[in-house]
């Protein structure tokens, strides 16, 4: 550990990058999925907290689409679903996934009724299940007042041609690795969903039936606009995000389900780096810890399918410029995972083994900062 303390310092910057060896695969377990599409849902509530004024909703990347948004909707600023969004954001904290978390949980427009009935937790927990079913009241008569399936009808070309420029990175994902890494067949389908009133944003929610069937979602925001002012995606610069936020579902309930073993050494490094956590919208050791299991679990893909190490090295550099310090130590102790699976069929049965790497990171880096006369 005390070897990556000068990297602490120095490697303050951020490089994205995805490498060009990337191999196309497994295109006949791609056809098993649906493509990626933009979905009306999150359409949908990306405008209403957009008009709402969450500004992680309010990112104008794509000006010519976000132009159209507010030359039609902005004469509903003050319909009363606007504004209990915006109560909600104040009082209870919903923006980024909470609004996203809520979309995969209901039907298609015009319906837009709960795909399963809410609760205390779902679709989210910062919504509440009374708030719930009120936004979703105000939401249905919101998309007949301002006519938005007349906005999502002169914006289907639109729609389609970012379907189509979103294929390359569609196949070009290795679906198959998710199961041999995680040790775990998911109890339903992986969907992307292309956001193009997301601005940067992206997102990797999860619906969980009664049943416990699962819809895991990977939801990518649109950050790339070509000279004709129509969006486009490059592996190089998407796949690497694709892979994080499906990530997103298999590691969450994880590192929930053993909180309690986490909330020592977690709160430690969070105090540590909760200023450049804080930048990036991570409000809480726990959000920390899932992003940092998320991203080291990139690195172990990168690694899968880039076997020289460059690409992975630019994603690690990435990490250590975000706060992730102990990142290296994280990738190299699930390489010790990836290698011996007779010992740890799954990532859940190796969280024992996290959970002391976590323990003797936290230890260390009590002594990092520790000025001696």
């Amino acid at each position: 550990m005390k070897k990556y303390i000068l990297l602490i310092f120095v490697l303050f910057f951020s490089i994205e990058m995805f490498g060009q060896e990337t191999k196309t695969i497994n295109h006949e377990l791609l056809n098993h999925y649906p493509l990626s599409k933009v979905d009306k849902r999150t359409e949908l509530l990306s405008i209403v907290f957009r008009l709402a004024g969450n500004f992680e909703y309010n990112n104008d990347i794509f000006r010519n689409y976000v132009t159209d948004i507010h030359n039609h909707f902005d004469k509903y600023k003050d319909h009363p679903l606007i504004a209990f969004a915006t109560e909600l954001r104040d009082k209870n904290g919903v923006s980024f996934d909470a609004v996203m978390f809520m979309a995969i949980h209901l039907e298609q427009p015009p319906s837009l009724n709960p795909i399963v009935p809410f609760s205390s937790k779902v679709p989210e927990r910062r919504w509440g299940q009374d708030n719930a079913n009120k936004f979703v009241a105000l939401l249905k008569q919101f998309y007949v007042d301002a006519k938005c399936e007349e906005f999502f009808k002169e914006h289907e070309g639109l729609y389609g041609i970012a379907q189509e420029k979103f294929i390359p990175v569609y196949k070009a994902l290795d679906i198959n690795w998710y199961n041999k890494y995680y040790g775990v067949q998911p109890e339903g389908s992986l969907n992307i969903i292309i956001g193009l009133g997301l601005g940067g944003g992206n997102y990797g929610p999860k619906l969980i039936y009664p049943d416990g069937k699962e819809e895991i979602y990977a939801i990518m925001g649109t950050s790339s606009i070509d000279s004709t002012n129509k969006p486009f995606y490059t592996v190089d610069n998407y796949l690497a995000t694709l892979i994080h936020e499906f990530n997103h579902s298999y590691v969450n309930h994880l590192t929930k389900k053993y909180e309690k073993d986490f909330e020592s050494s977690g709160s430690k490094l969070f105090d540590l780096v909760k200023a450049g956590m804080g930048s990036q919208r991570y409000t809480n050791w726990q959000t920390m810890m899932n992003e940092a299991l998320v991203r080291a679990s990139v690195i172990r893909y990168i690694l899968k399918h880039n076997p020289d190490g460059k690409t992975a090295k630019y994603q690690l550099i990435s990490e250590f410029g975000k706060g992730f310090f102990w990142m290296k130590g994280l990738v190299e102790s699930l390489g010790v995972y990836e290698k011996n699976r007779n010992k740890y069929p799954t990532l859940q049965s190796y969280m024992p083994v996290l959970i002391t790497f976590y323990d003797g990171v936290a230890k260390e880096s009590e002594l990092m900062f520790e000025i001696k006369e």
